[in-house]
């Protein structure tokens, strides 16, 4: 991808491959609980009218404080979700959360031991899940992209990109000095050594099996 989110920056030559945020749907069930909370608070509320002494604001205020931390609960809901973002690039995993603070959490794929995805009942019949990250070292998960539509195409990208960037590691150890080859002189006179040295050990057994 072209883009690069404003967040964080790139080191030297890094390519963003990915971006993604969770679904907003995720927020539909707290506007669901919420929405019946209100209905219910509203028809407390008639009823109240109608059953008690007590004047029409004085029950609509109190109907309305009771639905203040429903609503309040919906949009600090919503605002965390909205706030939090993934990358992907060709060395590392990336997520960026909070509101009123911005937090980033940074995985190198170097490092990057296993990858799952998870769907649970809902996620499998909509197409949604998370994918989690764990390192070498660590019992547990040290990153998770939760709740993305299609969570197969990030975890099928990311394995690519760890092969790679273990294939990379892996030619770069055996082309440095301990991988460097022998020469053909170097390889002759190890031969000739260990076959002196090989004869002077049969030799020395013998000896020591005749006395």
């Amino acid at each position: 991808m072209a883009s690069r989110p404003d967040w964080f920056s790139l080191d030297t030559g890094e390519t963003v491959v990915w971006e993604g945020a969770p679904r907003v749907r995720r927020v539909l069930p707290a506007v669901v609980a919420a929405t019946l909370w209100i209905a219910l608070l509203a028809a407390g509320a008639v009823l109240a009218g109608r059953t008690l002494v007590l004047s029409t604001p004085v029950v609509v205020g109190g109907a309305v404080l009771l639905a203040l931390p429903a609503v309040a609960g919906v949009a600090w809901r919503y605002l965390r979700t909205v706030n939090v973002e993934y990358v992907l690039t060709d060395r590392n995993c990336y997520r960026k959360r909070g509101v009123l603070s911005t937090s980033v959490t940074r995985v190198g794929l170097a490092d990057v031991e296993r990858t799952a995805l998870h769907k649970d009942v809902w996620g499998r019949l909509f197409d949604y899940g998370a994918v989690s990250i764990s390192t070498a070292g660590t019992d547990g998960v040290d990153l998770r992209f939760t709740d993305l539509d299609d969570p197969e195409t990030l975890r099928d990208e990311l394995r690519r990109l760890v092969g790679a960037e273990r294939g990379s590691g892996l030619a770069a150890a055996s082309s440095g000095p301990a991988g460097a080859g022998l020469d053909a002189a170097t390889a002759d006179t190890l031969l000739t050594e260990f076959g002196a040295l090989r004869a002077a050990a049969d030799r020395l057994d013998r000896e020591v099996s005749d006395g």
